[in-house]
């Protein structure tokens, strides 16, 4: 889910970007034309620019809207107003009065798309099984595109998580805490079956060398889809593992964390 949740971040903040970017250069051509005392007409060239950033705009809208397609989150664009500010953006382009239309892409980008995350979000919640230490932890981040931070963020959160869980040494980390977790005499020996603990233990020993080692000493390029895949990752172990560690404190009648 939290793939999904960074998919859906990735292409709103496209949009807004993209809404941004059209907003700031109608202002400039209408205030071009004020400025011209002799002339109120858009010329051709700039009037076809103009509906080039229409139709990118558009484009970027039509991919959220695709991006939105699980169930549940289909009709969230419509219940904003997003559809009819594009809608009049296009008109008055037809009309040849940019003037009439500056205030639609900037409604877009502080009050639609706002609403259609704050939407997801709802919906969101209801869903799969998330860690809502790290969802809340990393919200900040994935909400803002800071994708990079997240992932620096989520490996501190699961070392400290699972060293505090398990009662390990505060400076293990890496190979060493993946086999204190999941090793044959590991923490999560008499939690997990063999066979489940050792997905976990080639896993995470891998995640480490492709993706912890590198965001921890390099300003590594974002990639969405991988960075979204990890996070997911990462909090699917987090809900399990406390999951069958809660389940075994129960049993035992153990409250110790």
């Amino acid at each position: 889910m939290l793939t999904y949740r960074v998919h859906i971040y990735t292409c709103a903040m496209a949009v807004t970007a993209e809404a941004t970017r059209f907003a700031l250069s109608l202002s400039d051509c209408v205030t071009t034309l004020q400025a011209e005392a002799n002339s109120r007409v858009i010329n051709a060239e700039d009037l076809s620019e103009l509906k080039s950033m229409a139709v990118s705009l558009r484009t970027k809208v039509d991919n959220l809207s695709e991006a939105l397609s699980a169930e549940g989150c289909q009709e969230m664009i419509s219940q904003t107003n997003l559809m009819r500010h594009l809608h009049f953006i296009d008109y008055w382009l037809d009309k040849k009065s940019p003037d009439r239309c500056m205030q639609d892409p900037v409604d877009i980008a502080s009050h639609d798309l706002p609403s259609v995350l704050e939407l997801f979000e709802e919906w969101y919640e209801l869903q799969s099984p998330t860690d809502s230490m790290l969802n809340s932890r990393l919200e900040p981040h994935v909400s803002s595109g800071q994708l990079n931070a997240a992932i620096r963020e989520a490996w501190p959160l699961f070392k400290t998580r699972m060293v505090e869980a398990f009662g390990l040494e505060a400076g293990i980390d890496g190979d060493k805490l993946v086999g204190k977790l999941f090793g044959n005499n590991g923490a999560t020996a008499e939690l997990l079956p063999g066979h489940e603990r050792e997905g976990y233990l080639n896993l995470f020993k891998g995640l480490y060398a492709l993706s912890r080692n590198p965001v921890a000493h390099n300003d590594t390029p974002v990639n969405p889809e991988k960075i979204g895949a990890v996070l997911a990752l990462i909090n699917s172990a987090l809900v399990r593992i406390d999951s069958v560690r809660l389940a075994g404190v129960s049993k035992s009648g153990d409250l110790q964390i």
